[in-house]
């Protein structure tokens, strides 16, 4: 089913006082798997923006909340926290991944 929402999109980077800040504008986007769309959107924002920081994710999770409708609160959590989990397990692999190197 196809459904309308308005999407948040990153268009520049601005510092101020040395901190970085996101500048946002939303745009209506059409959904034909919101699940695997707002998924892609978080991971393509999350390696765009290098984010890595648990402050900067919550960041992100609360600009997603904040520009969707209602009526997508509850997916938007649940993506996210799939999303928060798979980077998490991704990590840890790394480490694993870099112990190995270092012990051999």
């Amino acid at each position: 089913m196809k459904k309308a929402k308005l999407k948040m999109k990153a268009t520049k980077q601005t510092t101020i006082s040395g901190t970085t800040r996101l500048e946002n504008f939303a745009m209506v986007k059409c959904y034909f798997d919101p699940n695997k769309d707002f998924r892609d959107s978080m991971i393509k924002m999350i390696r765009d923006k290098r984010i890595s920081q648990p402050k900067e994710l919550e960041e992100l999770l609360a600009c997603y909340l904040t520009l969707s409708s209602d009526a997508y609160q509850d997916l938007i959590i649940k993506v996210f926290q799939q999303v928060w989990f798979d980077l998490n397990q991704a990590s840890s692999y790394r480490d694993l991944q870099n112990e190995q190197c270092y012990s051999d």
